[in-house]
This record gives structure tokens, C-alpha cells and sequence, in this order.
């Protein structure tokens, strides 16, 4: 699902200053993964998150977390820490 977000916007390009829409994404996808893990009906999902995060690009994780990380709404670091509570 990363893979098919990062084709659709792009990934940031730090050298000329720009930041593409998928730094505004990042957050929301994170979100939406995050009410998808605390449904209870879906708790193994969790575990399989994890698995899958780790399987990244080491810069698709970065960003990933970073947007989360600089999202104001909430004190979540990571992913992985927005989805754990």
C-alpha cells in the first residue's frame, strides 16, 4: 500500500527544497492505519503491521515516522507508536 502511495505522490526531494503532497499524506495514512489497528475485531493486525514496517526502505520508514513525528495533533513518534497507544 506504501509502495502504491509513493508512486502516486512522489517521495521528497530535499535537495531543491520541495515538498510533494506526500508529506501531507504520510500523516493520514498513518492515522488510517492506526483506527485500523485499535479496531478490535482486527488486533492481529498489530503484529502483521510490525512485520510489514520492518520490511520497508529504510527511507520509506523515515519519512513515514518523520510525518508522523511532526504531526501536532498527537504526541506519537512512529507508526508503530501511534498504533500502540
Amino acid at each position: 500500500m506504501l509502495n502504491f502511495f509513493l508512486k502516486l505522490f512522489g517521495t521528497p526531494d530535499t535537495a531543491e527544497g520541495k515538498e510533494p503532497m506526500l508529506n501531507l499524506v504520510l500523516p493520514m495514512i498513518g492515522n488510517m492505519l492506526a483506527e485500523i489497528v485499535k479496531d478490535k475485531a482486527t488486533d492481529f493486525v498489530e503484529k502483521n503491521l510490525e512485520e510489514h514496517l520492518d520490511k520497508l526502505p529504510k527511507e520509506a520508514r523515515e519519512a513515514l515516522d518523520g510525518a508522523i513525528n511532526d504531526d501536532s495533533s498527537h504526541s506519537h513518534k512512529s507508526l508503530l507508536d501511534l498504533v500502540k497507544g
